[in-house]
């Protein structure tokens, strides 16, 4: 299950190699449960809050990528309505919830802070946007929470919104690790 889902992402990001491979087999047999084959279209487009810059890129991408999916920023700049003029702004795009929420303090409240609601909405399938350069350690961290919790991710969304971010083999080793306590007790030890 998690295999699957992080996969897509490694056809924008890149190979992994046979550890994370094999870690990844791992924790979706712990973890997750089987999702459907292929993952369903998303319902929901989870942009990861930063710049303003990267989160109206990201509103626009997801008016092109998945136009009938509701959009749900976690801890941004923008403003409902400034997201959802820029997600408008694509030919095709439907008149869908625009929700801003802003709980989270860093990547994986990002998505604790949302994943129970999302559970409780009956949301089945959420993709991920943020900048290229967080998109593997967003993805790793998501996919661990969302899938917890039944819900399957969908192909990423990423954009290069200019922005370079550290994100070292270590920093994402820590924040899986936040996300596996948080999926086996509830804790996420935010800093």
């Amino acid at each position: 299950g998690l295999a699957r889902a992080l996969a897509l992402t490694d056809q924008k990001l890149g190979q992994r190699s046979a550890v994370e491979m094999g870690v990844i087999r791992m924790l979706s047999e712990v973890f997750c449960r089987p999702p459907s084959d292929p993952p369903p279209p998303a319902q929901v487009v989870l942009l990861l809050g930063g710049s303003l810059r990267r989160e109206l890129l990201c509103a626009a991408a997801a008016g092109r990528r998945c136009p009938r999916a509701a959009l749900l920023l976690s801890s941004g700049c923008a403003d409902a309505a400034e997201l959802a003029a820029a997600r408008a702004s694509c030919a095709g795009a439907a008149d869908v919830p625009v929700l801003v929420d802003c709980r989270a303090v860093d990547t994986v409240t990002n998505f604790t802070s949302v994943v129970e609601d999302l559970a409780a909405g009956g949301v089945a399938s959420v993709s991920i946007a943020t900048d290229r350069s967080h998109a593997r350690r967003a993805a790793w961290v998501g996919t661990l929470i969302l899938c917890s919790q039944g819900i399957a991710v969908a192909e990423p969304i990423s954009v290069d919104s200019g922005e370079v971010l550290c994100e070292s083999a270590l920093r994402t080793l820590r924040d899986c690790l936040r996300a596996l306590l948080w999926v086996a007790c509830g804790w996420h030890l935010g800093w």
